[in-house]
């Protein structure tokens, strides 16, 4: 692939099928790929629902082509972002409105809850999550190994 054309981020420049321009067969999605389009003039944002938007338009496509039909030019949906900012603190970034504070955390919780594939999970991690709540407990950790002290080598016969 030293051939093909990158950009920004070492990201390889698509077409509005996600295919590198001067190859057959040879596509790119999400992080590595960088398609322009007019709502996008500087490429795509780097967040998960583009690389999965863009494998259902890849895969339709790749069907269309093996039936002799058209495809169809990818363009992303921005379904809004969000992210907890702190303990009973989140922001939420919809489309037509924002909001922020325990009810964008709440949400928060709530879709990416809604987001996990099976019930036996759901409950696991809604009891985890309770428990982290009322424990105070942060997830977020740091280990650090203590520092040792490294020994001063003397070699015979120099100086030191």
């Amino acid at each position: 692939m030293e051939n093909a054309e990158r950009t920004r981020g070492n990201r390889f420049v698509v077409d509005q099928y996600n295919a590198l321009p001067n190859f057959d067969n040879i596509y790119a999605l999400g992080d590595i790929a960088a398609m322009t389009t007019p709502k996008y003039p500087n490429t795509h944002p780097q967040v998960a629902s583009v690389a999965i938007q863009q494998a259902k338009v890849l895969a339709d496509n790749l069907k269309n082509q093996l039936k002799n039909k058209p495809k169809v030019a990818f363009e992303y949906f921005d379904k809004g972002s969000m992210a907890t900012i702190g303990k009973r603190k989140a922001v939420v970034d919809l489309p037509n409105f924002s909001f922020q504070g325990r009810l964008a955390w709440l949400a928060w919780m709530f879709i990416h809850l809604m987001l996990i594939l099976s019930v036996k999970n759901k409950l696991s991690i809604f009891v985890n999550w309770a428990f982290s709540y009322f424990s105070n407990d942060s997830t977020l950790r740091v280990l650090l190994r203590p520092a040792s002290k490294v020994k001063p080598v003397h070699l015979e016969g120099k100086a030191s």
